[in-house]
């Protein structure tokens, strides 16, 4: 007989495995610290340190082949089962947000309040998306988000001495650092959540 701890483990495991991508949560990391490298790293031909930036590209590239080959050799060969519904979340929601945030630009021009908040609440918004793929185990995008959205809408200028918003385009390194910041935060608990979650190879065959 199961017990409900059981039917929740396995319904954990189902979960985790139909998404088995998105809890591979290294290449989120990869992802935040490459926001991190671009905060602090200008694009050619801007600043002494630009002969940095292929280098760190290089790097970041030889580090996304060895978390592949990281989960290809613990967890094995995962194909998730692709619905309909999966396909089309996946292909209509990233496409809703880019023309959502080209009208945010557009309206927020015409206004002329545009300014570096406006990408945090679009890079809010999409770590929220990811999050409600599975909210109960993946609450740490919603929490990023919430505290994204808060910091780009709050109105922080007042508390520094320029008056100026860090958001704004004359802070251009606030919004990448922030968001890189919890998308590492956020994929490491990813990570953490496959490998509690999923058995892997070496353990399959022991059993």
């Amino acid at each position: 007989m199961h017990t409900p701890h059981d039917i929740d483990h396995l319904e954990r495991i189902r979960a985790v495995t139909a998404d088995f991508g998105g809890y591979q949560g290294l290449y989120t990391c990869l992802l935040g610290l490459f926001g991190i490298w671009v905060a602090f790293t200008p694009l050619p031909p801007v600043g002494p340190w630009t002969g940095l930036f292929p280098i760190g590209a290089l790097l970041l590239v030889g580090l996304f082949v060895a978390a592949q080959r990281h989960y290809r050799r613990r967890f094995g060969q995962v194909r998730p089962r692709w619905t309909t519904r999966r396909v089309l979340w996946l292909v209509l929601v990233p496409m809703g947000l880019l023309f959502g945030y080209l009208l945010l630009m557009s309206v927020t021009n015409v206004l002329g309040v545009q300014g570096g908040w406006v990408f945090g609440v679009f890079i809010a918004i999409c770590l929220a998306v990811i999050g409600c793929s599975h909210p109960r185990t993946r609450w740490h995008y919603l929490v990023g988000a919430a505290l994204l959205l808060a910091l780009a809408l709050a109105p922080l200028g007042a508390l520094v001495p320029s008056g100026i918003h860090p958001f704004e385009w004359e802070y251009p390194v606030m919004v990448p650092l922030v968001a890189g910041g919890i998308l590492v935060v956020n994929g490491l608990l990813d990570h953490r959540t496959l490998g509690r979650t999923l058995t892997s190879v070496s353990e399959s065959e022991t059993d």
